[in-house]
């Protein structure tokens, strides 16, 4: 499963931060060993100032202080990517309803959402085929501001069951005599999680990538 790509790049993590660490040590090593011997090498009569020695002090605190900084922020990095594809992982069988017009009909039932920003007096359900031609289309109750789902048992307005497969979809809204279109959201199942450096992105049932950031509702 790819949650494991995450967990194998943990060594070269702690090498990075190892490396890095070693680095700002070694070089803070050798200010000091140059301060050290600028002090035995002083003129007795012309000693180092103390501004300049707190100067070159203060050097060593910064250069040592934007080390550890990379460094800490090199592992939150590492750490917020863990926990979001750790986090991804539970999605894993689950279904998420994401923004999408696409309708699975699958043995007589189909589901999908829609988002309504304000309350509207009605809403209706259509329903296309492949063609885009309307094959069915049913009333939705929910009509208030929000984030609404809908089953459609794949029956057309004879009746008919109409086979099983991909639909296309939008809800159609009227608020007096203005008609619009309501954002549609579409169900799928995720079967598996892909990490990368920017963000996480799960795969569903179909091969297509999800970004977290596109998921309404998860059940």
């Amino acid at each position: 499963m790819a949650v494991s790509n995450v967990n194998s790049n943990t060594g070269t993590n702690a090498t990075g931060n190892s490396l890095a660490a070693s680095s700002a040590e070694e070089l803070s090593n050798r200010f000091l060993t140059m301060l050290t011997a600028q002090m035995r090498n002083q003129d007795p009569l012309n000693p180092l100032d103390n501004a300049e020695l707190t100067s070159q002090l203060a050097q060593i605190s910064t250069v040592t202080g934007i080390s550890q900084l990379n460094t800490t922020m090199q592992w939150l990095g590492y750490s917020m990517g863990s926990l979001q594809a750790t986090q991804a992982a539970s999605l894993i069988g689950r279904k998420v309803m994401l923004s999408g017009d696409g309708l699975t009909l699958a043995d007589g039932k189909a589901e999908g959402g829609y988002v309504l920003s304000i309350p509207v007096e009605s809403a209706e359900l259509v329903v296309k085929d492949a063609d885009g031609v309307e094959v069915a289309r049913k009333k939705l109750t929910d009509v208030e501001a929000g984030v609404h789902t809908f089953t459609w048992d794949g029956k057309n307005a004879k009746g008919d069951t109409l086979p099983d497969g991909d639909y296309k979809f939008e809800v159609q809204v009227g608020e007096g005599t203005k008609v619009g279109a309501a954002p549609p959201l579409s169900v799928t199942q995720i079967t598996s999680v892909r990490p990368s450096s920017g963000s996480t992105t799960v795969v569903d049932a179909k091969g297509n990538l999800v970004n977290l950031s596109d998921v309404y509702q998860v059940w």
